[in-house]
């Protein structure tokens, strides 16, 4: 993202001096000829031509640039705003189904751990109780859930956010 957001400021500046670079050099062009009276050549005229089209198409592509910028900017509060209330929404289901299979405190926490992904062995070493102690209180929610393995446990969850998901 950083690296992206030096790339673009880069191509940015470089436009910007393009502009710059391009613009002076027309308004000098213009500036001579009319102050020494000349009249142009074809050759001449076909430059300042291309000079002037490269200076209207680095302006125009710098402010589609910007606008661009900030629409994305946008979108990406909106984005996280949506991600934000879609956690929110997923924490107060989770509280409540466990709330509803009337788990324990223990088995309310090793629910969250599971559903984290922790493995058997590393939810006993983070709660300091045996693994067995484990896949009884796992088995314990399976049961109050209506599961029977762990990828099904975690799918109520996963249906349940894609649903969320879509209706906001």
């Amino acid at each position: 993202m950083f690296e992206n957001r030096i790339i673009l400021n880069v191509i940015i500046a470089g436009m910007m001096f393009a502009f710059i670079f391009f613009l002076f050099d027309v308004v000098f062009d213009l500036r001579d000829h009319f102050s020494d009276g000349l009249s142009y050549s074809t050759d001449e005229v076909i430059h300042l031509v291309f000079e002037g089209g490269a200076v209207l198409a680095l302006f125009f592509g710098m402010v589609s640039v910007f606008k661009y910028t900030s629409f994305l900017k946008k979108q990406n509060i909106q984005v996280q705003t949506q991600l934000s209330a879609l956690k929110v929404d997923f924490d107060e289901y989770v509280r409540n189904q466990f709330a509803k299979w009337e788990l324990t405190v223990a088995e309310k926490d090793v629910a969250l751990l599971l559903l984290r992904g922790l493995n058997t062995s590393d939810i006993a070493d983070l709660r300091s109780v045996s693994v067995g102690t484990i896949k009884v209180q796992a088995h314990n929610i399976f049961g109050k859930s209506g599961v029977s393995s762990r990828v099904e446990f975690m799918a109520l969850f996963m249906d349940e956010f894609i649903d969320i998901g879509i209706n906001k």
